[in-house]
């Protein structure tokens, strides 16, 4: 995969880089060479197999040292051959190595998405053709497909109803660091995805996806099932709210999972109104991509993932306990003056309205409490009296 300046140089220089690979140092390599070899000068093909378990440790092994029953692979072939990882031919054997890596390997259901995975990539090329196809499309699409390999993820959960892990791997792979908050650390579920709402559990209900999702003032992923056949996944760098107009800022994407792979990233190209009476109800993003009417008749199952942290939860679910607090403040409010001597009544029950006794037993039981204060106040004061 060298360029043509390469091709060109002597044997005598080729051979001088190689017996000096300080100068070709990478430190973020030595780094991750480093940690694998605890330290040491050279990595053990008992080490690499223990990490990487068996089959994606002799292919590492293979790539590194050129053979299979090599014992070690050392420092300078780490770094010769790291960075060029994620060019491996063919590509099926590629996204074997970075899946398994990552944690996320392949599961019965899952080659129908390999396969759009690997067409994706190459665009049908093949060769070279197909490495450069492969390099400018994890540039400008997957831009941490290869990271698990070079510094594999603690405590990684790729947990979805809907995707695989391979699939939900992908997804992660392709958002940018905004959807990841701070650096994960070593205590298990630190750093990971918070779940907002599932259908498995909670049910296919509007009123929920706004009770759980609404008001949580960090970016979310949203994963549809969809009943003509289609898996999506909506992540939106703003918070979910009912609007007239789109939003979504710079970091918003749609991606279709199945029965094809495709992404856009637009801004403002979310829609979402299930509430205001005076602007279209419904949920879609762009004005084709995707439609989902107010009762989500159109979804089979539905999962939304908060991706910023837990601090965000708590207070979300502080400002939901607010509201709750305010809406039973208000119910217990009376209406200034007597409802039934009210004008508004007297309009309304002439236009054919009913009204329950409701509001005058609310006035009632307020007087008896009144009345019920002001006469343990009037013992008190006499007991008090009578004690002087």
């Amino acid at each position: 995969m060298g360029n043509d300046h390469s091709k060109k140089k002597s044997h005598s220089e080729s051979k001088n880089e190689l017996e000096t690979p300080e100068k070709q140092s990478n430190p973020q390599l030595d780094e991750y060479f480093s940690r694998i070899s605890d330290e040491k000068d050279e990595i053990s093909s008992e080490k690499l197999i223990r990490i990487f378990d068996q089959d994606l440790g002799e292919s590492l092994l293979n790539y590194f040292a050129g053979s299979k029953i090599e014992k070690y692979i050392t420092r300078q072939q780490f770094q010769q051959k790291f960075t060029p990882l994620y060019v491996l031919q063919p590509v099926y054997h590629f996204i074997k190595v970075c899946s398994d890596s990552a944690g996320a390997s392949a599961i019965q259901g899952d080659e129908q998405f390999i396969k759009n995975l690997v067409e994706n990539m190459t665009c049908g090329k093949k060769g070279d053709e197909a490495t450069q196809s492969i390099m400018s499309w994890r540039r400008e699409y997957c831009e941490k497909f290869t990271q698990a390999v070079q510094n594999r993820v603690p405590n990684p959960d790729y947990a979805s109803d809907i995707l695989t892990p391979l699939q939900m791997w992908f997804v992660q792979s392709s958002l940018p660091n905004f959807y990841f908050p701070g650096k994960p650390s070593e205590t298990p579920g630190d750093g990971h995805w918070t779940p907002l709402y599932t259908s498995l559990q909670h049910g296919i209900s509007t009123n929920r996806f706004e009770t759980m999702v609404f008001d949580y003032r960090g970016p979310t992923v949203t994963i549809f099932r969809l009943k003509d056949g289609r898996v999506v996944v909506l992540a939106t760098d703003q918070e979910w709210r009912h609007s007239g107009s789109r939003f979504g800022g710079p970091f918003t994407s749609f991606f279709e999972i199945s029965p094809r792979i495709r992404r856009i990233d637009e801004a403002n190209s979310i829609y979402c109104n299930l509430k205001i009476r005076t602007a279209a109800y419904g949920l879609s993003f762009n004005t084709s991509e995707l439609k989902i009417g107010k009762d989500f008749d159109e979804v089979l199952d539905i999962e939304v993932w908060g991706c910023a942290g837990a601090g965000t939860l708590a207070e979300q679910q502080k400002l939901k306990n607010w509201q709750k607090q305010q809406a039973e403040k208000h119910k217990k409010v009376p209406l200034p003056g007597n409802w039934d001597d009210n004008p508004d009544k007297t309009l309304l029950e002439m236009a054919g309205f009913k009204f329950s006794n409701e509001r005058a037993a609310m006035e009632m039981e307020a007087k008896r409490q009144e009345q019920i204060e002001n006469n343990n106040a009037s013992q008190s004061d006499k007991s008090q009296q009578s004690e002087k």
